[in-house]
């Protein structure tokens, strides 16, 4: 393999000195410009590529962003990284991407690649099974943003939805529809934003006189598979809900099938209502009435809050975004005679 040139090779080149043509490539504003221009023409030609880890080394630090997501096949988390990456272009910094799909084990992996990379600083959407990770790169002094999920009992800069409020716009939507018999099929509850739409939920049941129900909430789920289940498992009750909360569009997704497979229909049977307001909700045959996140936002507002701390280490700086309610297709009135009839069979209403 034939070796990768250097500057000394281009000195040689050109005839300039060593410590002009490092200045040249570096764009130093006391290099002549026909001597740059020359500089750069030949290193072109010569196919010269800077050694950016080296540079870094020298600096210690990278101009290398590292960002942890949990789940790479999900479109909200796509959207995440679109609005990081546009961001980091803007100030100059690269992006290094890894995701955990949801395992404790993978984020503690990620990380470790991170510290050994050396990267400026991290953009984490913690698993939030533990916490070490996160005490791990604050201990390392690296600058640290965790991006749609947060620790209450850890001080960090982060950005977040706010998802209590995204719960109670859900919930209450279906409410106004007269809907009384409403289940929730939510995420894992280590999840923060699971715990903050979980009570907005609850929140909106309150405010309408309507008594909580904890055999109408199901929890673990985040996968298009794992809403088909948890569906499936709510149909197996009499009467079954006459409308689902459901912790993601994925999850809404699979929800969806469910009520397909047991011949129902959305919404004149069951209304369905999702969070995120991903790519495909309005693409399905039924579009999904869905709580609607700035996800690009959101990680544009990371990558910012980052950089400044890469750049002084600002004071911290936590930031929740609103979101707002989409209004689709697959909610509509509850079927006439649904709240008599559970109340017929001596079922508690929720």
């Amino acid at each position: 393999m034939a070796r990768r040139p250097t500057m000394k090779d281009i000195a040689q080149a050109t005839g300039f000195s060593l410590s002009t043509v490092s200045r040249a490539l570096s764009n130093k504003p006391d290099v002549d410009p026909q001597t740059h221009e020359r500089i750069l023409d030949t290193a072109r030609q010569m196919g010269y590529q800077p050694n950016r880890l080296a540079r870094s080394l020298r600096l210690s630090t990278t101009r290398t962003i590292g960002v942890i997501i949990a789940d790479i096949s999900n479109p909200y988390f796509g959207a995440l990284v679109k609005g990081i990456e546009k961001e980091a272009r803007r100030s100059g910094h690269s992006v290094i991407l890894l995701d955990t799909n949801e395992d404790y084990a993978r984020e503690e992996e990620a990380v470790a690649v991170m510290l050994e990379e050396q990267v400026a600083g991290v953009i984490l959407t913690p698993t939030q099974r533990e916490s070490g990770t996160v005490q791990r790169l604050l201990e390392a002094g690296l600058p640290l943003v965790l991006a749609s999920r947060r620790f209450s009992d850890i001080k960090t800069n982060y950005v977040v939805t706010d998802d209590f409020h995204g719960g109670l716009l859900a919930t209450e939507h279906l409410i106004a529809f007269g809907h009384e018999r409403i289940a929730m099929i939510n995420g894992p509850m280590h999840i923060s934003s699971a715990v903050e739409r979980f009570e907005g939920y609850r929140q909106a049941l309150r405010r309408h006189g309507l008594p909580f129900e904890e055999a109408n909430v199901t929890t673990g789920s985040v996968s298009i598979d794992d809403g088909f289940e948890a569906a499936m498992g709510l149909f197996n009750r009499k009467p079954f809900p006459t409308a689902i909360f459901a912790f993601s569009d994925f999850v809404a997704f699979g929800v969806m099938k469910a009520i397909r497979e047991n011949g129902l229909g959305v919404p004149d049977d069951i209304s369905v209502v999702g969070y995120d307001d991903n790519l495909f909700a309005s693409c399905l045959e039924t579009p999904l009435t869905t709580v609607h996140v700035p996800k690009e936002q959101l990680g544009m507002e990371a990558a910012q809050v980052l950089q400044r701390q890469i750049e002084g280490g600002q004071p911290l700086r936590q930031v929740e975004l609103l979101v707002e309610l989409t209004e689709r297709e697959s909610t509509g009135r509850c079927p006439r005679g649904s709240a008599s009839a559970a109340r017929g069979e001596g079922d508690r209403l929720a």
